[in-house]
């Protein structure tokens, strides 16, 4: 039974208003108490002395409703109108009790209202209210005498026990009132995260599109930039072989082997691409890389010459792969498109930067809006993965064409992932 009253009283014990409900009803019950006991051994005289006791204790029972009222509600507080009409409404009450009191105990209610101001009108206007209060109760124990008084306190007593429940009323207002901040800012805090939670939430959901994205757009890369070359070079060599049938079999038997040769690297350089997936396998080399590959097209139409100079130990190894790629794509486009017969190839690794400087003697293009129209036309696949790759190491890329120069292409790319980052 007790706890169900608590429960129907208290519903929110969790709610900022909570602890203020408890305190309130737990002063208003003892003083309450305290004059109702004390009128019942000390009765006024009077017609209405029957009843006296049960008008002290409507009364109480209302003030105690008030709090209920007020505070007794979830997390939103009440609209400031009604506060402040429930605050005059308290004030009627405790005078009303007052007015009843025949021992001038109840003047230790004066405290309730204050109290109350105190979350209402603010801590000054508490003040102010307490210290009328307190120079009403001086002025009506030091004039009321009587029986009544003599009875139970005198009224030095009394002002001084007024005195020392205003001030620990205020100090306990103080400290729910801190309360009270710290569990809204406790509650703001926690809406925050909730929706910092949400956002991180779907922030996840879009990097997993981008990362799906990326991962399409770098397997369209590696495809066109290794299978792509693999094939071109296949292609020209099985030409060539049917081109020396007739007139060379030595010659085309030759380029056959060389076609088969290719092959297999190509279906190496697959289960190497399919094993960096899995592990991160050994370091890149950039300086056997291009050996390789001026190797694999040693013999076709185009003559190479190339150099590299500088150590790459220190290199990152996606700078290293980006700068391999160009020169693949740049000897690829350069053997397939360009009908070169020449292609020089100049690799610096330097101590904060690569330089990469290509350059063939075939016909060459216009290179004025060559991305745009490459994006456009939804070809040149090649070249738009290679600036998305340039783009990902902030590398630049500058190409010069000339239908009689031929084509050149020069690459610079930053040292560290670091010096990526901090640009």
């Amino acid at each position: 039974m007790l706890i169900r009253a608590r429960r129907w009283f208290n519903p929110y014990p969790d709610t900022p208003g909570s602890l203020r409900l408890g305190f309130v009803a737990a002063y208003t019950g003892v003083i309450g108490a305290l004059v109702v006991y004390s009128n019942f051994l000390a009765p006024c005289a009077g017609p209405l002395a029957a009843v006296h006791e049960w008008a002290l204790i409507g009364l109480l029972a209302l003030l105690l409703f008030i709090e209920r009222f007020e505070l007794g509600r979830d997390v939103q507080p009440a609209p400031r109108r009604l506060a402040v009409s429930l605050l005059l409404a308290r004030i009627v009450l405790v005078q009303g009790i007052v007015m009843l009191d025949c021992t001038q105990l109840g003047v230790l209610l004066y405290a309730v209202v204050p109290f109350a101001a105190f979350f209402v009108l603010g801590a000054a206007v508490s003040r102010l209210i307490g210290l009328a209060y307190w120079i009403l109760v001086a002025l009506r124990t030091e004039f009321a005498g009587g029986a009544g008084l003599q009875m139970n306190l005198d009224w030095l007593t009394v002002v001084v026990i007024f005195t020392l429940l205003l001030i620990f009323v205020h100090v306990i207002a103080v400290h729910i009132d801190r309360d009270q901040r710290s569990r809204q800012q406790m509650h703001q805090l926690l809406d925050q995260l909730a929706e910092s939670h949400r956002q991180l939430q779907d922030y996840a959901g879009r990097v997993a599109e981008l990362a799906a994205a990326a991962e399409r757009n770098r397997l369209a890369r590696d495809i066109h930039d290794s299978l792509g070359h693999y094939l071109t070079a296949i292609s020209i060599q099985l030409e060539k072989a049917q081109a020396y049938r007739g007139r060379n079999p030595a010659e085309a038997d030759r380029a056959i082997r060389d076609a088969q040769e290719t092959a297999r690297a190509a279906l190496q350089d697959v289960r190497q691409s399919v094993s960096t997936l899995r592990d991160a396998g050994d370091r890149f080399s950039l300086r056997q890389s291009l050996a390789g590959l001026v190797g694999r097209m040693a013999g076709g139409p185009l003559e190479i010459t190339w150099r590299i100079e500088g150590d790459e130990t220190d290199y990152a190894g996606p700078v290293l792969t980006v700068l391999y790629r160009v020169a693949q794509e740049g000897l690829t486009n350069a053997q397939k498109h360009a009908q070169a017969r020449h292609a020089a190839l100049d690799v610096q690794l330097g101590e904060t930067e690569a330089r990469l400087r290509l350059h063939d003697d075939g016909i060459g293009f216009d290179p004025a809006g060559l991305f745009e129209r490459a994006a456009a036309e939804h070809q040149g696949y090649g070249l738009l993965g290679l600036q998305e790759r340039l783009e990902m190491v902030r590398g630049q890329m500058h190409i010069n064409s000339d239908r009689r120069t031929g084509t050149e292409i020069t690459v610079t790319v930053p040292k560290h992932l670091t010096q990526v980052t901090a640009t």
